[in-house]
């Protein structure tokens, strides 16, 4: 299994209205989220206003969940949604979206029929997780909180682990508080 691992300080960061964003995975290599040609895009945004208005991403199927703080999301014609820490909402992206309150989130936006899911792993110290990719599959485990083992490999706070070959992955958490990983499914 092919596997790729990026630490919080190799993931390219950008600016938006709100704050800034911090791009952790794309698929497909090569692809732009500014061009809009990605098929699955995960990233993790800083929210500094007290309200702002989300990018229009008309195609873009999106699920987002606070990591520090908690959001409102108003969703033009659509009802709202309060999310606090670790709890998610999926929606459509070209639903004109309001978000008040500050906070840091996680967003995965697939495009052209791929679908995913995200769950929230909270580990106790030493504990551990296999997750498994399918055929057709991307596996992504980020590290939201604390650090985590792979192999030999000491993941910290921030950063992402994936692959899009069949497989597992076994992690095991470090430090006496354990950890949050957040393991995203695609399939396209």
């Amino acid at each position: 299994m092919k596997i790729t691992i990026k630490t919080k300080a190799e993931h390219p960061v950008s600016v938006w209205s709100g704050g800034t964003t911090t791009q952790l995975y794309l698929y497909p290599q090569g692809s732009d989220y500014a061009r809009r040609d990605f098929r699955v895009r995960i990233s993790s945004a800083t929210v500094d206003c007290e309200r702002s208005e989300f990018t229009a991403l008309p195609g873009v199927s999106r699920t987002i969940l606070p990591l520090k703080g908690s959001l409102h999301l108003y969703y033009q014609g659509h009802g709202e949604k309060l999310l606090h820490e670790y709890e998610q909402d999926q929606f459509d992206g070209g639903w004109q979206t309001t978000s008040v309150g500050r906070a840091t989130d996680f967003n995965l936006m697939l495009r052209e029929g791929a679908t995913g899911t995200v769950e929230v792993c909270k580990l106790n110290s030493g504990e551990g997780i296999e997750p498994e990719n399918e055929q057709n599959g991307i596996l992504a485990v980020y590290v939201a909180q604390g650090s985590a083992w792979y192999e030999n490999q000491l993941l910290e706070e921030g950063t992402m682990i994936s692959s899009e070959e069949v497989g597992k992955l076994s992690l095991r958490s470090e430090g006496a508080d354990g950890c949050r990983l957040i393991c995203v499914r695609v399939q396209l």
